[in-house]
């Protein structure tokens, strides 16, 4: 468990936070997904965390392309001892652990795939070898393919993928399906963001405290009551009458103004630093982090465009409502405005209160 409070030390929300470095700090961990996932990314922030000197034996990658996507996920480049392997000598890996392996406190293989001439053979490299090394350090294991014996071997099981959208956008998610020290996790959110590293969505939970009123606020949107980290629909038919409703918050309290979908875009004069339309699903992560990290101080965090989202992806859009809905525990309150009306959509299912303009 974990505290997650908001800037404002009046509230502070209790939420369970899945930290896979937590769990894969010891035992063999298999990571695993399809080409371009992130695996890699993900195993190279996990080694950061667990272990001060890794040794990392690669058989996909050289050396300067490893180096950057250490510095891309907020890794110490210094921590890593990178050995590049191309597959014609794979029958000299192994031994080359065992020699040099007591000199580091961790070892990544990416992809292990590479270092047996048959899954056969690499079943038995993988139990034989790196399992029994796994009893005295982590280790980690990035899988091609889907080689069952050796994910059964495994203590830690993550999953890493992705998809593309219909509106083009990448969305990337993990889980880690199975530990011998942990229950599973549920399907997180994450993507890379420059100078930060991999950054992760935890749903919201509404908190079990008591609530706490916001009787100014209520007054400004027109609601009857409002509380803390309440999610606020304002729907209208005019994108000049929702416009001159976010200017008017905007006035009255530090709002930041995310459009997820530029058609949508409101017309508002707010200054430049205080507003973003998204082009790429990174860029609603990447707001969603500088929130919760305080880079983006804002007490309303304002969007726009979820139902136009909702009508290219379908239920897709649940992963923009997931993002948008986890910055309510770190704002007084999320306002989302919409063009239109319609009942049932799953871009209205998250709102606590909604009104018209």
């Amino acid at each position: 468990m974990r505290a997650l409070c908001s800037r404002d030390l009046n509230y502070c929300l209790v939420v369970y936070v899945f930290q896979i470095q937590d769990v894969v700090s010891r035992g063999f961990t298999v990571i695993y997904g399809p080409p371009g996932s992130g695996k890699t990314s993900v195993a190279a922030k996990i080694a950061d965390r667990v272990a001060n000197r890794v040794m990392w034996i690669s058989t996909n990658e050289t050396q300067g392309a490893l180096k950057e996507v250490l510095m891309r996920v907020g890794a110490k480049v210094d921590k890593f001892y990178i050995f590049d392997f191309p597959r014609a000598f794979r029958g000299n890996i192994a031994k080359f652990i065992a020699d040099h392996i007591y000199e580091y406190e961790a070892l990544v293989v990416d992809a292990v795939n590479g270092i047996a001439p048959r899954e056969e053979k690499l079943e038995e490299l993988v139990h034989g070898f790196l399992y029994q090394l796994s009893k005295d350090m982590p280790i980690v294991a990035v899988v091609e393919g889907r080689p069952l014996k050796i994910f059964y071997l495994a203590d830690n099981l993550v999953r890493v993928g992705y998809r593309e959208n219909a509106l083009g956008h990448t969305v990337r998610y993990i889980k880690l399906v199975k530990s011998r020290f942990s229950p599973p996790s549920e399907r997180l959110l994450f993507d890379f963001v420059e100078g930060v590293g991999l950054v992760y969505i935890y749903p919201n939970k509404k908190p079990q405290a008591a609530k706490v009123p916001l009787p100014e606020d209520a007054a400004l949107l027109g609601v009857e009551e409002l509380y803390k980290s309440s999610v606020v629909g304002i729907y209208g038919s005019d994108k000049k009458k929702l416009a001159k409703r976010l200017e008017e918050i905007a006035a009255k309290r530090d709002v930041f103004y995310l459009s997820l979908f530029p058609p949508t875009t409101l017309p508002v004069e707010i200054e430049e630093e205080k507003m973003l339309v998204a082009t790429t699903f990174k860029d609603i992560v990447e707001v969603a982090y500088n929130i919760y990290s305080g880079r983006i101080k804002a007490r309303v965090l304002a969007v726009s465009g979820l139902r136009d989202v909702e009508r290219m992806v379908g239920n897709d859009v649940v992963d923009y409502i997931t993002v948008v809905s986890s910055v309510a525990r770190y704002v007084d309150y999320v306002v989302d405005f919409e063009i239109g009306e319609g009942v049932g959509r799953l871009s209205e299912i998250f709102l606590d209160a909604k009104i018209t303009a």
